[in-house]
């Protein structure tokens, strides 16, 4: 008989407890969003934006549309500026477009937010050497070799890219004083 009453107290006290809580669940999430939740969702909402504005310049880029993905790029900074990824595609964009100065401001921005952006040495090291600025170049890829994974697959062309600039600074086409040098040489600074 004691064990039935202590089951029947235990079923009481449970939906005593149960009851009122699930009523005050129920309430809470019927109230309207305020405060920290209405930002959080505000923010999110800002984020998807600037998500679909990054993939279409992303998408421009891709697609040779360089001015419309630097255009792109530009309102999504508006949104994000300290947004490294925006920085690193508009300075690819602007070394498609052979714009070396524009491409270097990017990609030292982005270098300046994140500072272990690999890519953003990458496109450092590939807008000095448009500018001729071979040595600076040199030490830009030097960088991104350094941060690269092993299984990095533009290491290879990173390392080439060293190796040809080396050259020329040992055969005397390039020194550490001597930008003039490297405009001279057909094809450096150019698109290829």
């Amino acid at each position: 008989m004691k064990t039935q009453d202590v089951r029947i107290r235990a079923i009481v006290l449970t939906l005593f407890l149960v009851v009122p809580l699930a009523t005050l669940v129920h309430f809470w999430s019927e109230l309207p969003v305020t405060g920290d939740s209405a930002a959080s969702v505000q923010k999110s909402a800002e984020n998807s934006q600037v998500r679909r504005h990054f993939d279409w310049a992303v998408s421009q880029l891709r697609s040779g549309h360089y001015e419309q993905a630097i255009n792109g790029f530009r309102a999504v900074l508006e949104q994000s500026p300290a947004m490294p990824e925006a920085y690193i595609n508009t300075g690819f964009a602007h070394i498609e477009l052979s714009q070396y100065d524009q491409a270097l401001r990017s990609f030292q921005t982005a270098i300046d937010l994140r500072p272990g952006q690999v890519n953003a040495y990458w496109g450092l090291a590939v807008s000095l050497e448009g500018l001729c600025d071979i040595p600076a170049a040199i030490g830009a890829m030097r960088t991104y070799v350094h941060l690269a994974q092993p299984d990095d697959p533009f290491l290879v062309k990173a390392r080439a890219a060293l190796w040809e600039w080396e050259q020329l600074k040992s055969a005397g086409y390039v020194d550490d004083n001597s930008i003039q040098a490297c405009k001279q040489l057909p094809g450096l600074h150019e698109k290829s």
